[in-house]
C-alpha cells in the first residue's frame, strides 16, 4: 500500500475490496435531500467484482471476482427501490456447487482443485472464467452483463435474474461451458469471438455500438487480432456492420472511441509470451510484457455508412503511454478529430501495470498515476498531437464521461473521479468537472475516509445547456462502513450534493454503470 496513505486512508481503500456476499431487496428510506424530478420513472445500473473467496482461497486479482449486480430504481412517486444479486453464469453455479475455484481467470486466479492432478489442472487449459463484472448496459428493453474476454450474459432488468449467455447474434447459448480442453481448442481454432466490455452510444443517429475480438496466435508470424463491430437501433436491427485487422497486436484494445465518421483504436504495444499460460503456470495478464521501446498506435477506421466511408484505414503513431478508457471523440470542421481518453504516462509504465492491481486491494506503489488525454488526429494529412489534456496537467483521474447527448459531438465538460491534483496515484476521494474550453475546474471531495465511483450523468428533462444535469455517483464512507448514491448538480458540482441516498450496508468497489430512462423496479 502506498507509504503516503495514513493507515486511516489504508483501511478505507481496503474494505471496498471485501466480498459483499448477501443480496438485497429493499425500499431505500434514507434520504437527504430533494429526489430531482429527473430521476423518477427512471432505473441505474451497476457492476463490478463482489466476490473474491471460494473455499478459503482469494482471487489473486480484483477483476476476476464474480459478477455482482445492483439496481436502483427512482419510482414516479419519489420512492427508490435497492436490488442487488450475483451474475449466475455458468462458472459461478459450478463453483458455487464445488465451493472451490474450478476455472482458471485472465488476470491471475488459477483452479483450486485439491487433488494429485492439481500439477495438471492449469497445463493445456486454455478456457478462461467469464464472471460477467465489468458493465451493464440496457438497450432495446434488454439488459447485458459484460466482460472483457466474453460473451455477454442477459439479465432480466425487473428481477435481475439471470436469464443466460447471449451468442453474438443475441441467441441464448445453450452450453456455454466447453466438455474437454479438446472443445476449448476446436472453439478458439474457429476464430471464437469475445464481446468486449465497452459499447458506446451514437446519440445523433440513436445507435449502440458494439464490437467482438478474436485473436489468432501463429507460430514464428505476427499475431492478428480481428475486431467486429455492429451497430444497432433501439429494436436490435442491424444497421451497420465493419469488420478490421490489426497485425502484431498481442491483446485487445481495451475501450475504443466513436465520431459520426469514424470508429478509433489505441493499440496498447505489448508482447505475449503463450509458454507460461500453456503450461499452467501464470495467467494470461501475467505472460504480457510493454514494449517500452515502441510508440502507441492509433487506428482510425472508417464507419461503413459515415461521411467518410470511402476512405481506408489510417494508422498512426503517437508516443509511448498505455491507453485505458475513452471518454469521447468528435469530428472538427477542419477534417481533423479530437479524442479525450484516460492512461497511464510512459514513466509509470516499468512494473506489472495489470498485475499491479492484484492482491487484497490494488496497491498505489505499484499503479501508475491516471491522466486524461487529448490527441488531435488529421487523417487526410496524417498527422497527429497527443499530450495532457490542458488544465488537467496533474490531475489524478479516471472515468471521465461527458453529457451522453454529446458523446460524438464537440462537448465541452467532461466529468470523472478525482484522485489528487499532485500527479501521483492514489484512492478516488471526489469528482472533477473539466471545462475543455477554459481548462476550469470544478471539484467536489467526499467527506473524509470516502471513496468515490465512476460518475454518470443523467441529463435534465427540459435541460437547454450542455451541463444542464446531474452527477450519480456512489461513494462509501468507512466511518460509516457503508455506501450511499449522492447526486450532484452538473452545472456546479462543488456545491455538493442536492441529494443524497444512503444504503443500508456497504458496496464492493465497483467498475462501470449505466441510467437508463425506463423504470425497472417493483
Amino acid at each position: 500500500m502506498n507509504a503516503k496513505l495514513t493507515l486511516a486512508q489504508q483501511a478505507a481503500w481496503s474494505a471496498v475490496f471485501q466480498s459483499q456476499l448477501q443480496e438485497f431487496s429493499y425500499e431505500i428510506v434514507e434520504i437527504e435531500g430533494q429526489l430531482p424530478d429527473t430521476l423518477r420513472g427512471s432505473t441505474l445500473f451497476r457492476n463490478g467484482p463482489g466476490r473474491f473467496e471460494r473455499g478459503g482461497q482469494r482471487v489473486r486479482h480484483y477483476l476476476d471476482g464474480d459478477g455482482y449486480l445492483y439496481r436502483l430504481a427512482f419510482a414516479c412517486d419519489g420512492r427508490v427501490y435497492f436490488e442487488a444479486k450475483f451474475v449466475r453464469t455458468a462458472e459461478y453455479l459450478r463453483e458455487q456447487a464445488a465451493e472451490q475455484f474450478l476455472f482458471r481467470s485472465t488476470f491471475g486466479t488459477q483452479t483450486s482443485v485439491r487433488s494429485w492432478t492439481k500439477v495438471w489442472a492449469n497445463t493445456l487449459e486454455l478456457y478462461l472464467k467469464n464472471p460477467a463484472n465489468t458493465h451493464i448496459v440496457p438497450w432495446g428493453g434488454k439488459l447485458l452483463a459484460l466482460y472483457e474476454a466474453g460473451l455477454p450474459y442477459r439479465i432480466d432488468p425487473r428481477t435481475l435474474k439471470t436469464v443466460g449467455q447471449e451468442n453474438l447474434n443475441g441467441e441464448l447459448v445453450e452450453r456455454p461451458l466447453p466438455h474437454s480442453r479438446w472443445e476449448t481448442f476446436q472453439r478458439l481454432s474457429r476464430g471464437w469471438q469475445a464481446m468486449t466490455a465497452h459499447p458506446h452510444f451514437d446519440p445523433v443517429r440513436n445507435r449502440l455500438v458494439i464490437w467482438s475480438w478474436s485473436m489468432a496466435k501463429r507460430l514464428g508470424r505476427p499475431d492478428i487480432l480481428t475486431i467486429k463491430l455492429r451497430e444497432y437501433d433501439r429494436h436490435w436491427t442491424e444497421i451497420a456492420r465493419k469488420t478490421y485487422t490489426m497485425s502484431e497486436a498481442a491483446v485487445n484494445p481495451h475501450d475504443f472511441a466513436l465520431t459520426p465518421s469514424y470508429y478509433l483504436f489505441f493499440e496498447n504495444r505489448l508482447a505475449f509470451n503463450p509458454w507460461p499460460f500453456l503450461l499452467g503456470t501464470h495467467a494470461p495478464a501475467d505472460c504480457l510484457r510493454m514494449l517500452s521501446d515502441r510508440p502507441t498506435r492509433l487506428h482510425v477506421v472508417p464507419r461503413p455508412d459515415g461521411p467518410q466511408s470511402d476512405r481506408t484505414p489510417v494508422v498512426l503513431e503517437t508516443g509511448h503511454w498505455f491507453s485505458i478508457h475513452q471518454a469521447f471523440a468528435c469530428d472538427r470542421a477542419d477534417g481533423s478529430v479530437e479524442i479525450y481518453s484516460t492512461g497511464w504516462p510512459a514513466s509509470g509504465l516499468q512494473g506489472g501495470f495489470l498485475t499491479s492491481w492484484g492482491g487484497d486491494a490494488p496497491d498505489f506503489d505499484a499503479i501508475a498515476p491516471t491522466f486524461l488525454w487529448k490527441t488531435t488526429v488529421h487523417p487526410a494529412k496524417r498527422t497527429i498531437e497527443h499530450r495532457i489534456t490542458p488544465g488537467a496537467e496533474r490531475c489524478c483521474i479516471d472515468h471521465p464521461h461527458p453529457n451522453p447527448n454529446f458523446e460524438t459531438q464537440p462537448a465541452r465538460y467532461l466529468y470523472m473521479t478525482y484522485s489528487n491534483a499532485q500527479g501521483e496515484s492514489s484512492p478516488p476521494i471526489g469528482y472533477l468537472k473539466l471545462d475543455l474550453h477554459t481548462g476550469e475546474q470544478q471539484l467536489w471531495l467526499a467527506p473524509p475516509l470516502s471513496i468515490t465511483e465512476e460518475p454518470i450523468f443523467v441529463p435534465k428533462y427540459d435541460g437547454s445547456q450542455e451541463d444542464d444535469g446531474f452527477i450519480l455517483g456512489i461513494v462509501y464512507d468507512h466511518q460509516q462502513q457503508r455506501s450511499s448514491l449522492v447526486v450532484l448538480d452538473a452545472a456546479n458540482i462543488a456545491t455538493g450534493p442536492v441529494c443524497r441516498l444512503w444504503l443500508n450496508h456497504r458496496l464492493v468497489h465497483g467498475l462501470h454503470g449505466s441510467w437508463c430512462r425506463q423504470y425497472y423496479g417493483p
